[in-house]
């Protein structure tokens, strides 16, 4: 084969993995500039430039090297997950890459590797995690013991639902849909036997684990970095499984006779008892997400910097959005020095860490408001108290991602190792 045909098949070879390499860090829920960043470095390492347009249904790779182009674009996604332990494994073997560790032979299977790699946990690992995620999070909110156990219970079970069809890959919105509804319908039940003092939180709490933290982060994200299509496409996502559950939920408190009020006091506990259920809450979701389990400790930490700090400062009298924004910032610095450690991605740390903090209750609370809204029977104080609803939940998401985007601005890339 001559020197040139012999740099043609390098750059085919360099192009396809390329784009099987930005595409798995899309489907387990990279940000966009993470995708580009990670796709343009491993290029250079065989000597290829590269320009990455990334959709939200799609990867297209434009490779140039030794005089010749390549354009290469990617099958269709079908759908995005979170997945940690499959970007992490794809970081390192851009490091390995990039440090003349690897061939393209090895490379092709450490991807193919990663591509078809399993979950690190057990199913019921993951739903039984999550059920006690969803039981930490109704206490976060202020609910009694009886709230916690059935809370904890549906969303359980809840978990499981899910689970199970999204092995059967049922669309995303219908699972969702579906799942809350149950779980909705496992917590109404619990409400019915009222047997807590703060009823409501058996229902609502099961489905703030459902609640699509790292699609709405990834927004805000890609669009405070220009990335604004699919920043717009991922919000839009987002929006789109909130309705979901909050109609799901809807459907639950119809068959259940179950009233969620759209004016709800907030609630909070102490700070130490608050750590301790964030750092449970934080634990949870990091199985669901698949961070390796040598990094799961750190999902905890990140979880009590985020959200006990915003207690704190909420005792201290400092606004609820404020509070987030700082929890958030100084989580995200955090998740970076132990990134560092780790050699693994900022965000693998920071999602779990955050996710608590989402304003899943001030959503589902202000839907509730619009179909009452809709049906003609919401009062003036019910308008105001949506509306503010949606502010304070919008202004929280923003005040979260800022919070995560400014560290990873702020600290440069991890040089390759």
């Amino acid at each position: 084969m001559s020197e040139h045909a012999a740099q043609a098949a390098q750059l085919d070879t360099v192009a396809h993995l390329a784009l099987l390499l930005g595409r798995i860090l899309l489907v387990n829920g990279s940000d966009t500039e993470q995708v580009q960043l990670s796709v343009v470095r491993f290029a250079k390492a065989f000597d290829a430039d590269a320009n990455l347009l990334v959709t939200y249904e799609a990867v297209l790779v434009t490779l140039a090297g030794g005089g010749q182009i390549r354009t290469k674009i990617g099958h269709r996604v079908p759908g995005m997950g979170v997945g940690m332990t499959a970007i992490a494994a794809a970081n390192r073997l851009v490091d390995d890459a990039c440090a003349g560790r690897l061939r393209l032979d090895e490379v092709q299977a450490a991807l193919d590797a990663i591509e078809h790699g399993v979950s690190t946990y057990a199913p019921w690992l993951v739903a039984a995690a999550l059920g006690v995620t969803a039981g930490c999070l109704s206490r976060l909110f202020g609910g009694d013991l009886l709230a916690c156990l059935a809370a904890g219970l549906a969303g359980g079970v809840g978990a499981w639902m899910r689970l199970q069809f999204v092995s059967r890959h049922v669309n995303p919105v219908v699972t969702v849909f579906v799942v809350a509804l149950l779980s909705g319908i496992v917590g109404g039940a619990a409400v019915r036997l009222a047997v807590s003092s703060t009823p409501t939180l058996p229902l609502i709490a099961p489905a703030m684990i459902l609640v699509p933290g790292v699609p709405l982060i990834n927004g805000i994200l890609d669009m405070i970095r220009n990335h604004v299509t699919i920043g717009m496409s991922r919000l839009g996502f987002a929006a789109l499984i909130v309705l979901a559950i909050a109609l799901g939920l809807f459907g639950a408190t119809q068959l259940t006779n179950v009233v969620v009020p759209v004016n709800s006091p907030a609630s909070t506990i102490g700070v130490v008892e608050d750590a301790l259920f964030s750092a449970l809450a934080a634990g949870g979701f990091a199985l669901s997400f698949n961070v390796p389990p040598r990094m799961a400790w750190a999902c905890g930490v990140c979880g009590v910097a985020s959200h006990s700090l915003r207690t704190l400062l909420y005792h201290l009298g400092v606004d609820l959005i404020a509070g987030t924004l700082i929890g958030a910032l100084v989580m995200g610095f955090l998740a970076q020095i132990l990134a560092h450690r780790f050699r693994a991605p900022a965000v693998a740390l920071a999602f779990p860490g955050v996710v608590a903090m989402i304003p899943g209750s001030y959503a589902f609370r202000a839907v509730f408001g619009i179909l009452q809204v809709a049906q003609g029977v919401a009062t003036t104080a019910t308008v105001t108290e949506t509306l503010s609803l949606l502010a304070t939940a919008g202004l929280m998401v923003g005040a979260i991602a800022v919070g995560v985007a400014t560290p990873a601005l702020l600290i440069p890339p991890r040089a390759s190792k």
